[in-house]
């Protein structure tokens, strides 16, 4: 009786081990479709994992059916470890091919317009339908018609219009309520404040706000192994390109070129018939502005982009536990350590002394906002921004990583858009799998400091005029790379 009750012990154990090397075999095999899918391994890596694992599988099924005890759990216990790795694999490798998808699939770039409909504090205007004469408004915003017709159906009324060629101008006669309200678009209206200091924008308040929300269809891009990528920072308010660098990387000979061009550098705006405007007042008619217009005035291609989210880079940072800054003097920041605005009157400013400090999200963003303590204003500004986003990638790296994978994933997606295809940026995870030993190298253009009419109006401020001998040096050595 007790033989017959171990015989039939013996068999159901073997039964469940023939189970669970099934069940193991085929997370092992559910893995490599997963490996393979996600096409981020030389094909001599993939081919030697697809091998050693049908290999193992192989000789551990058999083992469990034909060997004796020993062997078999042995082999049993083997296949159920790299059944259960597989298992865990796949989990990270799903995880990356979504994010991969829905990073990498040439979306659309997009911005946002604001208009808003602007009376004097002590105006006893409250809204829209209070409003009975002429509305004043700066002629050369691109979308002010189409602001106007919101206007008009919104309010059912045929209102009057009064162009103005000063900016400044129809502000004052706005406050001396010359003229009851203004339409100005958003960028403008903080502008002025800044350019003229006996306007305050407490005298004023906002009665409409008209939102129009632009998309621009991304051209569909092959891959390529040399290749120039526009990268633009938008500030809070996704209307400045604060951060303006081209990357060049050429995949054959693993090099690397950052170009980083001052915020404020003045050129020709794409599609505007040679009207110049600064990098960082051309955001606000969206990232392709910036682009194309970089593009003409370098006569290079900049086939791709990517729009980076200053906002979005304190969740990332944080979430892959801080990064290390080193600065070569010690500083302390005109900005405080505050998100989503621009008064710094009442938040803490940072002291930092010569040397590398370990910083969490808030504290990069306070210094890479940084331009003013510095007597290279927007050069060291630039150069900061190129520390901190190697920086970045240099913690991505490292396997911190893992235990918070799917949030840094969540964080990545918010931090940018772009239109670089999937495909090249598997061919890069490839090349660095593969041994290869990036050379990066850094570059930035000059310029002379200036005042010229900003922002497509004839409001003026500070602008960089171009160093052209130092663009010229750029471009060859753009060039050169690429060859």
């Amino acid at each position: 009786m007790a033989k017959k009750q171990k015989k039939k012990m013996n068999t159901k154990l073997l039964l469940a081990f023939k189970i669970m090397g099934i069940l193991a075999t085929v997370f092992m095999g559910i893995f490599l479709v997963f490996l393979g899918k996600l096409d981020i391994l030389p094909s001599f890596y993939y081919l030697m994992i697809v091998i050693s694992f049908g290999l193992l599988a192989s000789f551990s099924v058999f083992a469990i059916f034909k060997f004796k005890k020993g062997l078999k759990i042995m082999s049993f216990f083997l296949l159920v470890i790299f059944g259960c790795l597989s298992l865990i694999g796949t989990y990270y490798l799903y995880h990356t091919d979504a994010f991969l998808n829905q990073s990498f699939r040439n979306r659309k770039s997009s911005y946002t317009t604001v208009y808003y409909l602007v009376a004097a504090k002590e105006s006893t205007l409250e809204d829209l339908s209070s409003i009975t004469s002429s509305i004043g408004y700066y002629h050369g915003s691109s979308l002010m018609d189409e602001a106007m017709n919101r206007l008009r159906n919104k309010g059912g009324v045929e209102y009057s219009f009064a162009p103005y060629d000063d900016v400044i101008t129809m502000f004052q006669n706005v406050l001396a309520q010359a003229i009851p309200v203004m339409l100005v678009e958003q960028t403008n209206f903080n502008l002025v404040f800044d350019i003229n200091k006996d306007l305050k924008q407490e005298q004023f308040k906002v009665l409409e706000e008209i939102k129009f929300d632009t998309e621009v269809d991304n051209e569909v891009l092959s891959k390529a192994n040399k290749f120039n990528i526009y990268i633009g920072g938008n500030d809070f308010t996704n209307s400045l390109m604060d951060f303006n660098m081209v990357v060049t990387i050429n995949m054959a000979t693993h090099q690397i070129l950052m170009t980083s061009f001052p915020r404020d550098y003045y050129i020709p705006v794409s599609g505007f018939q040679g009207q110049r405007d600064t990098l960082s007042f051309m955001g606000a008619r969206g990232i392709e502005t910036n682009r194309k217009s970089l593009e003409e005035f370098l006569g290079i291609d900049l086939g791709y982009y990517i729009k980076i989210q200053t906002r979005s880079l304190v969740g990332i940072v944080d979430e892959i536990g801080g990064i290390e800054y080193c600065s070569d003097v010690n500083f302390q920041t005109t900005h405080a350590k505050i998100l989503d605005d621009y008064n710094d009157k009442h938040g803490e400013k940072m002291y930092v002394t010569k040397g590398c400090h370990h910083f969490n999200g808030i504290e990069t963003l306070t210094v890479a906002r940084e331009r003013l303590a510095f007597p290279g204003g927007d050069r060291q500004r630039q150069k900061n921004c190129q520390q901190i986003i190697k920086a970045i990638f240099k913690q991505l790296l490292t396997t911190n990583t893992i235990t918070n994978y799917n949030n840094i994933l969540n964080s990545l997606n918010d931090l940018y858009q772009t239109n670089i295809p999937r495909e090249v940026i598997t061919d890069l995870i490839k090349e660095t799998i593969d041994g290869a030993n990036w050379e990066i190298k850094e570059q930035s253009v000059n310029g002379v400091d200036g005042e010229n009419f900003v922002h497509l109006t004839n409001l003026r401020s500070y602008v960089m005029n171009p160093d052209m001998d130092t663009v010229n040096a750029a471009v060859a050595a753009i060039k050169a790379l690429l060859e």
